[in-house]
């Protein structure tokens, strides 16, 4: 197991999942609920983004195998995805992007895991990257493929739960500032995994 490359993919993970654009979210939710049940909907997130993750990147290439799509058609197709998420947060538009207005009413309309946890925080992008990152060959790469998206789901939780419980982590201006940071690196990354995408389906790409 590479360190480096289960860092680079948890850090991803987290900048697609982005908890911390949902607190909003979360605050109008719970509003009104004692701490208690707000850290008992904050962990039933974490375990829904790690649970949705880590299915995506143990069964995921497999279903689409049996379906007859490439790795290299979730690569070019993901990284597209991507590539239109990190340009979204760039521009302080992501809301717009991974949320439809009817989507942000009912997450907002009271504690449920639908559509919060699911697609709005484990989405299209989260589960087209972990899918296109976690081939696995040798034993040890199962640990790849299991480490982000657990640690991922915990930082979700305790994002939500020290929110829950009246804590405030950024300003509002930090947290877009992080925002834009992450949207550059995150473009970065999605050109890389379409250019690795087409370089199989066009080897000549490659010479």
């Amino acid at each position: 197991m590479h360190l480096g490359f289960v860092i680079k993919k948890t850090l991803t993970l987290l900048a697609l999942v982005d908890p911390f654009m949902a607190i909003p979210l979360f605050v109008c939710a719970t509003a009104g609920l004692d701490v208690r049940f707000r850290d008992k909907y904050s962990r039933q997130l974490g375990i829904t983004v790690a649970l949705s993750l880590l299915i995506g990147g143990l069964f995921g290439l497999h279903l689409l195998d049996f379906m007859g799509v490439s790795l290299a058609s979730i690569q070019i197709g993901g990284g597209a995805i991507m590539f239109i998420v990190s340009l979204a947060m760039v521009v302080a538009k992501e809301e717009t992007i991974k949320y439809t207005p009817r989507e942000s009413e009912e997450a907002a309309a009271g504690p449920s895991i639908v559509p919060l946890g699911i697609p709005l925080l484990a989405g299209p992008a989260a589960l087209s990257y972990v899918m296109a990152t976690s081939q696995i060959t040798r034993p040890e790469e199962l640990l790849s493929v299991i480490l982000p998206p657990v640690a991922v789901g915990i930082v979700t939780w305790l994002c939500f739960r020290f929110v829950g419980r009246g804590g405030r982590i950024l300003t509002p201006s930090a947290l877009k500032v992080i925002e834009r940071l992450a949207g550059f690196l995150l473009t970065a990354i999605s050109v890389e995994m379409m250019v690795s995408g087409f370089r199989h389906v066009f080897p000549g790409l490659s010479t």
